[in-house]
């Protein structure tokens, strides 16, 4: 009988299979361009509703209009100290910012060691952050620096002045930094 199997063209193949491991254990998976959009997204909601919070009250609808920034400046001050504040809090204690965290995404140095405060909010947030307030200029440094993201290591150029990637956060071994309250 055992011929009889050996000889019967319509049995199914019999060979090992291993198991093929997709990603090495602790090497960091590269976040998708999608994700990092969608992060990047969440945080524009995020400042959009600091900034109607803290200069809505102050100015009312002039707020929106372009010719009146001049008036309102006291106003966007505080907006932008304030937001740059609460970034500054959530990269100091995860590396992720608000749509990093609720994407599960997470900044680390490109070997995947931790991202220091420096790196992630000095380099990435508040340098390019002044590079696109530069009139007319700043609009296509900032267009370019996004538009790197489509190289094959999906890096803006914050990313490469900082020496940092974003990766899955499951995939990142970095801890949270446990404030005291």
């Amino acid at each position: 009988m055992n011929d009889n199997i050996a000889q019967n063209r319509f049995a199914p193949p019999r060979a090992d299979v291993a198991d093929i491991a997709v990603e090495d254990a602790g090497t960091p998976v590269l976040a998708t361009r999608w994700a990092r959009l969608g992060a990047a997204l969440v945080d524009v909601l995020v400042g959009t509703a600091i900034y109607c919070a803290v200069v809505l009250p102050l100015y009312g609808l002039a707020a929106f209009r372009p010719e009146s920034h001049a008036r309102i400046l006291p106003g966007l001050i505080l907006y932008y100290v304030l937001a740059y504040a609460v970034y500054a809090w959530f990269l100091y204690r995860s590396s992720q910012s608000i749509g990093k965290i609720a994407l599960g995404l997470r900044i680390v140095r490109s070997d995947g060691s931790h991202a220091g405060f420096a790196r992630t909010f000095l380099l990435r947030g508040v340098l390019f952050g002044a590079v696109g307030m530069i009139p007319h200029a700043g609009f296509w440094i900032v267009v370019g620096e996004c538009l790197s993201i489509f190289g094959p290591a999906r890096r803006c150029l914050h990313d490469y002045l900082a020496d940092t990637i974003v990766v899955t956060a499951a995939s990142s071994p970095t801890p949270i930094r446990r404030v005291a309250a």
